[in-house]
């Protein structure tokens, strides 16, 4: 009876050799059909059936979004990394107003901003009704009920400055008392409206667009407090039970730029980079280039 001859086995290295071997083909052939299909450099055989469902990112987020890297970049002499709630969990304003929305007033304008860190735009935008009964609180959007400690309550008594913490996110918001319940006053439920109509704002009438904007602003003031309305002994916020250390507390209460804002219009700075003779000397650093928008 015929046997048949033993099968001889291969040596590993030679499945290795096959494995890169087939490894490399796939890789050429992806790359060959990336080149057709969807690179720029090539056919694009498939790119416009792409940018026909792919959303198309808004020129004018994309400003805003330039605009506020140059104000952070202008208005404050130490640029830190701090963190950011999820773009899905951040209010409506952010949405048309960027997180730095103070602009039009030079004088005050980065200190304005600086507020953010610590409020919601309504905490000072917010229009009360007599009827209404509101209350502040910190807010998270990450966390359902936080107690901190929060960040701005305190300071680091090594450094002096503020005292990090690991809740970075919390702000001090307005809740409307109702039924014994407090509910936050944030915009969140205008989010998907106001992409929408950043869309298509171009594509509107004056009067449409005017009508829009009403609508996102039914309860909100054009204008905040005046600063002592917070920073006062008896201002709307109870610092004390929002967490704030005492020496936390004085400072704000008695916070000295009130008083150079609202008594004085100009601010005059000495001429550092000036001669004696009145000439002007070299700069470290060139000046910033203006943006050509208005501010």
């Amino acid at each position: 009876m015929r046997r048949d001859p033993k099968r001889l086995n291969h040596p590993w290295v030679i499945y290795l050799i096959g494995l890169f071997v087939l490894l490399m083909t796939l890789f050429v052939l992806a790359g060959v059909v990336n080149h057709l299909a969807f690179s720029h450099h090539g056919p694009g055989l498939l790119l416009p059936l792409v940018e026909k469902f792919q959303e198309k990112e808004s020129d004018i987020l994309q400003e805003f979004e330039q605009h506020r890297l140059a104000e952070e970049h202008r208005h404050f002499h130490r640029i830190v990394d701090y963190p950011q709630a999820p773009e899905a969990l951040r209010p409506t304003c952010f949405i048309c107003h960027s997180t730095l929305p103070h602009g039009k007033e030079k004088k005050i304008r980065a200190m304005l901003n600086m507020h953010t860190n610590f409020f919601a735009c309504e905490t000072c935008h917010l229009e009360i009704k007599e009827e209404e009964v509101v209350v502040y609180q910190w807010y998270s959007p990450v966390e359902e009920n936080p107690q901190g400690p929060f960040f701005g309550t305190s300071y680091d008594p090594e450094s002096g400055e503020l005292k990090r913490t690991d809740d970075h996110l919390s702000q001090i918001v307005p809740f409307y008392k109702k039924d014994g319940k407090l509910v936050p006053t944030l915009h969140m439920e205008k989010t998907d409206m106001a992409k929408d109509y950043m869309r298509v704002r171009d594509q509107l009438t004056p009067e449409q667009r005017e009508g829009m904007v009403k609508k996102f602003h039914e309860d909100i003031l054009p204008k905040g407090p005046e600063c002592h309305t917070c920073h006062a002994t008896d201002g709307i916020l109870d610092f004390k039970k929002l967490g704030f250390s005492e020496k936390r507390i004085v400072d704000l209460q008695n916070l000295s730029i009130k008083g150079m804002i609202t008594k004085y219009d100009e601010f005059y700075l000495p001429d550092l980079f000036k001669s004696s003779d009145g000439s002007q000397l070299p700069e470290a650093m060139p000046p910033p280039e203006p943006d050509g928008q208005e501010q």
